[in-house]
């Protein structure tokens, strides 16, 4: 009895070895599994540190970038500021010059309009000072006329102030020689004569006369600005300044159209 009673200790003690290393081996297994997740843990862990590292990096390159642009803000502000500043400078300058030169051009057409109301006034004051200071300037034809003698006895007379006798001398030279070249300088003449002595219609037609049969002749332009004047003193502005306008179309760029330009500014504004 004894015997079969030490039989199931020595079967435990036996058996006591063997279950020690599976328990063992449970451990270590547990262990491993364990290692194995710890480094499972450690990449993960590795893995963000280096990600970390990155987005540092990345960061630093960003905020490089970000100062090295607002210098190159800065810089260009500066740039801009001084540009901006140099061109106030020259506008201010050339509106200064603008100024000086508007003021000059003011200066000049006052100066002109001054003159052409001086002129204007005195035809209209004492029209015979005028038409002798302009007979007085005239000179003699260089080539020999038909009736030349006549013509100049006839202008002579106007230069001596005897307008009667210059009509009727220059009216008989333009019935007897009405071929003769001086036929627009007779015409022109017999107007200043006329309008003198106050015969402002005959004077009128004299002086249109030059203007319409010989628009050629360097007369015409000169018999439209007397015929202008001639219309301002009667009181009839709008048919001057009908005559000048047509002048100055007729004659651009010549003496004749810088005069009717300065009595057009020196007539009245339209109403």
């Amino acid at each position: 009895m004894k015997r079969w009673h030490l039989f199931p200790v020595l079967s435990l003690l036996c058996l006591s070895p063997f279950a020690q290393a599976e328990s063992t081996g449970e451990k270590v297994l547990q262990l491993q599994q364990q290692m194995a997740v710890m480094q499972g843990e450690l990449s993960s862990l590795v893995a963000v540190q280096q990600a970390n590292k990155g987005s540092q990096s990345a960061l630093a390159d960003l905020l490089g970038r970000t100062q090295r642009l607002e210098q190159e803000v800065r810089d260009l502000r500066g740039e801009l500021d001084t540009k901006t500043h140099a061109l106030q400078t020259r506008q201010q300058a050339l509106a200064a010059k603008l100024a000086d030169l508007t003021a000059a051009a003011t200066a000049v057409t006052a100066s002109a309009s001054s003159t052409a109301i001086t002129a204007s006034s005195a035809a209209l004051i004492n029209p015979a000072a005028i038409v002798a200071s302009a007979a007085s300037n005239a000179s003699a034809p260089t080539i020999q006329s038909l009736g030349q003698t006549d013509y100049q006895k006839a202008f002579d007379w106007l230069r001596q102030g005897k307008y009667g006798s210059a009509v009727t001398g220059l009216q008989g030279f333009i019935q007897k020689y009405p071929q003769s070249s001086l036929i627009p300088d007779a015409y022109y003449w017999l107007g200043q004569a006329q309008y003198v002595l106050g015969q402002n219609d005959a004077a009128l037609k004299s002086l249109y006369t030059v203007q319409t049969r010989f628009s050629q002749s360097s007369k015409a332009p000169e018999a439209m600005l007397r015929m202008a004047e001639i219309y301002q003193a009667i009181g009839q502005s709008g048919k001057a300044r009908v005559v000048l306008d047509r002048i100055i179309r007729q004659y651009p760029s010549t003496p004749s159209a810088q005069k009717a330009e300065a009595q057009l500014q020196a007539l009245p504004a339209k109403k």
